[in-house]
């Protein structure tokens, strides 16, 4: 069998078997910590370091930001749904795009470089009824 047939094969084999997690990843020494505390009020607007699960209508879901502070934020979310902030109706550039830790719930992170002020935070394209996201500040 030629190298590329028996990589193939391999990761056939691997793709067909599901990660498996005997437990999930420890996250309190990390800024992801707040991911395993209880959801805050999801009609409220989304605060950094409270995580919330957003129910999706239409795929679709929006809150307001605050940030206190300038630095790097990223929205971290447990399922596939495109992430998207807006300043003053302007979409912002996002600086780097994640995922969490393995094992850990969360599916993916994108990273803001935010000064203080009042954003827009839209979920779209998602492909579950309910999101559950994270909005953290990189330590």
């Amino acid at each position: 069998m030629s190298l590329s047939a028996t990589l193939l094969a391999a990761l056939l084999a691997v793709s067909a078997e599901p990660a498996v997690c005997s437990a999930p990843t420890d996250l309190s020494a990390t800024p992801l910590a707040a991911w395993t505390a209880t959801d805050g009020d999801a009609n409220a607007a989304v605060a950094p370091g409270q995580p919330v699960t957003l129910t999706m209508t239409d795929g679709a879901a929006a809150r307001t930001l605050t940030v206190d502070a300038a630095g790097r934020y990223g929205v971290a979310a447990d399922g596939r749904v495109w992430i998207d902030l807006t300043a003053n109706g302007e979409p912002l550039t996002s600086v780097e795009h994640g995922h969490g830790p393995a094992c850990s719930g969360i599916r993916k992170i994108v990273w803001f470089d935010l000064t203080p002020g009042t954003y827009e935070l839209a979920l779209s394209k998602a492909a579950a009824d309910r999101v559950r996201v994270l909005v953290l500040q990189e330590r």
